[in-house]
C-alpha cells in the first residue's frame, strides 16, 4: 500500500504540472471504488481550475476553483499517471482521467479497487467523517516527544499498532513503523504504556528522518508503486529490516538477524538484537 512518503511523491510530481490549470474533460469508469464517486462528479469539476494540491494522512487533495476538492486515495494498490494528449498510452484499471487545457492528462489506476475518488466541499474536509478523527502529521510541530509520551501512557497495545493508528498520528504505514522502530532501537512488540521519554525523542526524531529521507528518494517502490512518470522510487534500496529476515544486521557492530513476526495482522520486521528491549 502506498504510504506517506509516496503520496507526498505523487502530489510533487502532479503539482508543477496541473497547479492553474482547467480540467477540460472527465471520463470516469463504472467499475466500484471503495465508496461510490459523488453524484454529478464529472458535471461539477468541468472548466474549474486546480488551486492547489495538498496532502491530510495519505489522502490527495486537489483543491479547486469552485470550492470544492477531489479527494483521492491510492488504497492497496492506486497509481496515478501523468501523461499526454500525444501519448495513446492505454492502461488497465483505469477509474478517472482528467484532461486539462495544457495537453496534460492525469490518470487514476487502480486494480484491486480499494482506493477511493470523492468531491467534498473544501470548507467542509475537516469536519467529515474521513478527516475528523485523525491525529497531527508525524512532519509537524504537532507530533513531538511530548506528545507521543501522553498518547502512550496507560495503552497496553504495542508501541508498532500505536504509531501506526491514525487516530495517533497520521501516515506512517508498516514499512515505515518498522524502520523508525529499528533506528530507534525500540522493540515493536514492547508495550506503549512501557516507552521511556527518551525513547520517546528518539522515536520522533527517527520517523521524521526516515519519513522526509523516503520522500527524498521517490518513496519505496514494493508491489504497484512508482511514481507519475513511471519510474520507481529508490527508498527501498535503504530498508534496514523491512522484508529482510532472516539476513544479518546491517549495524557492523551487531550480530543479530532479521526476524518477522505478525503484530495486529501485518507483517513486523525487527533485529533479534538490536531491538531486544
Amino acid at each position: 500500500m502506498p504510504e506517506l512518503p509516496e503520496v507526498e511523491t505523487v502530489i510533487k510530481g502532479i503539482s508543477s504540472s496541473i497547479l492553474g490549470q482547467t480540467i477540460n474533460k472527465c471520463e470516469l469508469s463504472l467499475k466500484k471504488l471503495r465508496y461510490p464517486i459523488t453524484r454529478n462528479f464529472k458535471k461539477i469539476i468541468l472548466s474549474t481550475n486546480v488551486i492547489s494540491i495538498s496532502r491530510r494522512a495519505k489522502y490527495i487533495l486537489i483543491n479547486l476553483s469552485n470550492n470544492k476538492t477531489i479527494i483521492i486515495h491510492l488504497g492497496m494498490s492506486g497509481r496515478i499517471i501523468l501523461t499526454s494528449n500525444n501519448e495513446n498510452s492505454k492502461f488497465k484499471h483505469t477509474h478517472m482521467t482528467l484532461y486539462f487545457k495544457n495537453n496534460l492528462i492525469v490518470k487514476f489506476i487502480d486494480p484491486r479497487r480499494f482506493g477511493c475518488i470523492l468531491l467534498f466541499d473544501t470548507k467542509a474536509i475537516s469536519k467529515n467523517r474521513l478527516f475528523s478523527h485523525l491525529g497531527p502529521e508525524p512532519l509537524s510541530k504537532q507530533f513531538n516527544p511530548n506528545y507521543l509520551e501522553r498518547s502512550c501512557q496507560n495503552k497496553r497495545a504495542s508501541i508498532k499498532s500505536v504509531i501506526m493508528n491514525q487516530s495517533i498520528v497520521v501516515g506512517i504505514g508498516n514499512i515505515y513503523a518498522s524502520e523508525s522502530l529499528f533506528r530507534s532501537g525500540i522493540n515493536p512488540k514492547r508495550k506503549a504504556f512501557n516507552i521511556t521519554y527518551e525513547q520517546c525523542v528518539q522515536l520522533v526524531k527517527n520517523i521524521k528522518f526516515v519519513l522526509n529521507r523516503a520522500i527524498k528518494l521517490g518513496g519505496s517502490s514494493i508491489n504497484d508503486y512508482s511514481m507519475v512518470d513511471g519510474m520507481l522510487g529508490y527508498f527501498q534500496n535503504e530498508h534496514k529490516v523491512y522484508e529482510r529476515e532472516g539476513k544479518n544486521c546491517s549495524k557492523k557492530t551487531c550480530n543479530g538477524r532479521i526476524l518477522r513476526i505478525v503484530i495486529a495482522q501485518r507483517s513486523t520486521y525487527y533485529c533479534s538484537q538490536c531491538q531486544k528491549n
